[in-house]
């Protein structure tokens, strides 16, 4: 997704300069920002130039940090005033709350907004790349390809007229993407390490989570390819590389995101998964034991994405045991602090299949 980058020049407490991507500064910016943000709040009200600038910078913080609860706090007094407001404010309030839907997973609410945003100002690379990934998470791989064909065309206009507001890297990726869900591993796998190279580049060295998302889909990519790969030892080799793309992607969200993240979660995840492919089946289950920690309390709860890492961590103790090892029982004790703030999240959702099949899953185990 391609993410607005025009909050961080806007003006309100005089801090004009990029934060770098470290999630360390970035946590003290969130503390400074909030209150400012609170200040202003009492001092001018929300329906405030100052302090709807001021909102925006601290939403650009909340959403790279994932704070989606604290967005979604704010957010619905703040859109309303930006579309009365209309401008440049309307597009920002309606783009804020469409990043934080797709990032709850909300993605027919969120491609809406994008369309919103569409007949306001029209095509453009940027909304184009986003309206193209948003298709892609609904499963509608025409439309999605359509966008981002699309953006592709729209980039190359606004080079050519000496402006910039696109991402060829995320526009690549998300191509990659829709090679990769097709089935067309072999393409996904170029466009998608095409994109990485330059999102590589544009880091310029330093620790960048785009970076870490093309890396991630690059691992999943090489396992698929791996169990088609009839050579042996070119299939270790695949194995073996998306285990290195997986431990870089652990470290640069890491750093970027925070040890918390959901970010974090899904690469560990990741790396459980390439692990446990090449038979390292203890690393793997510190990695699954991990991303559980992190799935059980990220604010975007994913019920399936909890079962998922559960079955895995789950899966790598019996695999432990179908080598003639016992049952370590001392380590699934460990488990259950995470097992029970799962517990407790479910309690709080729907009583349905789902949170049926969550109970069925973790009971007889622990």
């Amino acid at each position: 997704m391609s993410q607005p980058d025009d909050a961080a020049q806007d003006k309100g407490d005089g801090g004009d300069a990029p934060l770098e991507e470290l999630a360390e500064l970035q946590i003290k910016e969130e503390a400074r920002l909030e209150k400012l943000f609170a200040e202003q709040r009492v001092e001018h009200g929300l329906d405030n130039e100052t302090t709807l600038h001021t909102f925006f910078k601290l939403f650009d913080m909340w959403i790279q940090l994932y704070r989606l609860n604290k967005c979604m706090e704010v957010l619905p007094e703040i859109v309303p005033i930006c579309r009365s407001r209309g401008g440049d404010f309307h597009v920002k309030g309606v783009q804020a709350l469409a990043f934080t839907l797709w990032k709850k997973s909300q993605f027919n609410d969120a491609v809406k907004l994008f369309h919103e945003i569409e007949d306001l100002v029209g095509c453009s690379a940027a909304l184009c790349e986003n309206m193209g990934h948003t298709y892609s998470s609904m499963g509608n791989f025409d439309k999605a390809s359509e966008y981002f064909t699309r953006a592709l065309l729209c980039l190359d206009k606004e080079e050519e007229m000496g402006k910039k507001t696109g991402d060829r890297a995320g526009i690549l990726l998300g191509l990659g993407l829709i090679e990769d869900r097709l089935g067309r591993f072999e393409q996904a796998l170029s466009s998608v390490r095409q994109s990485q190279d330059l999102f590589r580049q544009r880091a310029g060295g330093k620790p960048s989570s785009l970076v870490a998302k093309a890396g991630m889909s690059i691992a999943k990519i090489l396992l698929k390819l791996a169990l088609q790969e009839a050579d042996e030892m070119k299939r270790q080799e695949m194995e073996d590389e998306a285990i290195v793309r997986e431990e870089e992607n652990v470290a640069l969200f890491e750093v970027t995101c925070g040890d918390d993240s959901p970010l974090t979660a899904s690469a560990l995840r990741g790396l459980g998964e390439a692990q446990k492919r090449r038979g390292r089946i203890p690393e793997a289950i510190a990695s699954f034991a991990r991303s559980y920690q992190i799935e059980a309390q990220k604010d975007a709860f994913d019920l399936l994405g909890v079962m998922e890492v559960h079955n895995h961590l789950f899966g790598a103790h019996m695999d432990l045991v179908k080598l003639g090892q016992p049952l370590n029982r001392a380590s699934f004790r460990t488990y259950l602090p995470t097992v029970d703030l799962a517990l407790e999240r479910v309690h709080e959702m729907k009583q349905d299949a789902n949170a049926g099949a969550y109970y069925k899953v973790q009971e007889p185990e622990w």
